[in-house]
């Protein structure tokens, strides 16, 4: 039987999202991914193997409660770019991490926004996009997606291979086009 104390629900491969944690202070299960989930399992433990309690976090030291996200993010970003942070009083990066950090540009919602469009390109149903990301309505979700020039070339490919048949039988005819130099031979031939 599922823990109903917990967020994480590797059985049905869901996770809770609290409503105070949301805009619209509604609480949601939605699905992960068979790859989230596999990284969630192997979470379960501590660096000697032993489980964690049903109450630990799933993110922070040990099972430990992320104190201050903010912190953990930046950390996060940096370290994933190649530098080491450097903090200064109260929890706040010194100033050459903080250049560091402007020059990255990436916040913690650009992954959200991300994780939509690749939704998006992989075909999932706009419905189900807003479901996923919290919108109030359709309209919230389209103008929050960018679909990228791949992903219009994939969809024309699926849209080809479904809809599309042969209309020709012979191969394609192959056009020369013309270049200078050919059109200065055919000159030359009219002068003499």
């Amino acid at each position: 039987m599922p823990n109903e104390a917990a967020d994480v629900d590797l059985d049905r491969c869901e996770v809770r999202v609290r409503g105070e944690h949301t805009r619209d202070e509604e609480t949601r299960r939605l699905p992960i991914s068979a790859r989230l989930a596999a990284v969630l399992e192997m979470a379960k433990t501590d660096i000697v193997g032993e489980p964690y309690p049903p109450t630990a976090f799933v993110f922070g030291v040990l099972g430990e409660r992320v104190k201050r996200t903010k912190e953990a993010w930046e950390t996060c970003v940096l370290h994933a770019h190649g530098h080491e942070p450097q903090w200064a009083k109260k929890g706040k990066l010194g100033p050459e991490s903080r250049a560091a950090l402007r020059m990255i540009d990436l916040r913690f919602h650009d992954l959200r926004h991300e994780a939509g469009s690749r939704w998006l390109e992989a075909g999932w149903p706009i419905h189900h996009m807003k479901e996923m990301l919290g919108h109030a309505n359709i309209s919230q979700t389209d103008t929050y997606l960018n679909v990228s020039r791949m992903g219009l070339h994939e969809s024309m490919k699926r849209s080809d291979e479904v809809r599309c048949k042969t209309v020709a039988s012979q191969p394609p005819i192959a056009y020369k086009l013309p270049r200078n130099d050919d059109r200065y031979e055919a000159r030359k031939d009219l002068l003499h």
